[in-house]
């Protein structure tokens, strides 16, 4: 059983699907508090079709304290930012190939978001349909819906993991600053680390317009489609295995996380 845990973000980028694609169940964190700096309510799409430079897309929220958690996150209805993103998101991307095959279901979507003031239920709708995009149908989990608090970062994710049953934890390379293996180790959870946009600089695919990996999934839904994304999450996942297999064969004792 693999699981995978990460906060609700807005129009995530590709290596936050594949970290859905290859796991059994998927949590979104939203029972922890809520960092400015985080993807949480904004993400980075193109400049402009032809850029490779990035601008972001901001979701405004109401006032809030400093300490509040995702879960609690209410959006702004003060301005009409979805008009805003959605003329960002056209502006950048209508010549696109796959354009048109993607961008109805995203302009529902933000329209409908009106009906709600959850940041996290907005994310969580995105993300959902994206996933039926791309017909992965992993389980997702909100994490204020488990019977788990009072843990800190890695050990919250470590208990998640384990109360779900599962033996795999795929994280985040960022998590690295914090977390111990040994967290892990302890409950008997193999720790994994999702390292594909390392995989994409190093040797990107090749397309007649070749997407950015680093900026939110619509840019390679846009230019390269549903079929060419799931083509390179089992490239990534295969070349992983064959390293990992390397890896026991000559370390038996070494954690695959590299």
């Amino acid at each position: 059983m693999t699981v995978s845990i990460h906060q609700p973000n807005y129009l995530p980028w590709l290596g936050y699907f594949y970290k859905i694609w290859a796991s059994d169940i998927f949590v979104l964190h939203d029972n922890v508090e809520f960092t400015k700096q985080s993807f949480t309510k904004r993400v980075f799409i193109r400049k402009s079709a032809n850029s490779t430079e990035a601008t972001y897309l901001s979701v405004p929220l109401k006032k809030h304290s400093d300490f509040i958690f995702i879960k609690n996150l209410k959006i702004s209805t003060d301005q009409n930012w979805q008009k805003s993103h959605l003329n960002k998101i056209y502006n950048t991307y209508h010549r696109a190939p796959f354009f048109n095959n993607y961008y109805p279901i995203i302009s529902k979507t933000l329209l409908d978001s009106y009906l709600t003031e959850s940041l996290a239920e907005l994310n969580k709708k995105l993300i959902l349909n994206i996933l039926n995009i791309l017909n992965i149908d992993s389980q997702i989990v909100m994490s204020s819906d488990l019977p788990l608090s009072g843990y800190r970062a890695d050990e919250f994710n470590a208990a998640i993991v384990a109360h779900l049953g599962g033996s795999v934890y795929i994280s985040g390379t960022g998590a690295k600053k914090y977390q111990s293996e040994n967290t892990y180790l302890e409950r008997h959870i193999a720790l994994m680390y999702n390292q594909i946009g390392k995989y994409l600089n190093s040797t990107p695919p090749q397309y007649p317009v070749h997407f950015m990996g680093n900026l939110s999934i619509l840019d390679a839904l846009f230019y390269i489609g549903e079929k060419e994304i799931l083509n390179i999450f089992e490239q990534y996942f295969l070349m992983q295995q064959k390293i990992e297999k390397l890896a026991l064969k000559f370390h038996p004792d070494v954690n695959n996380g590299d």
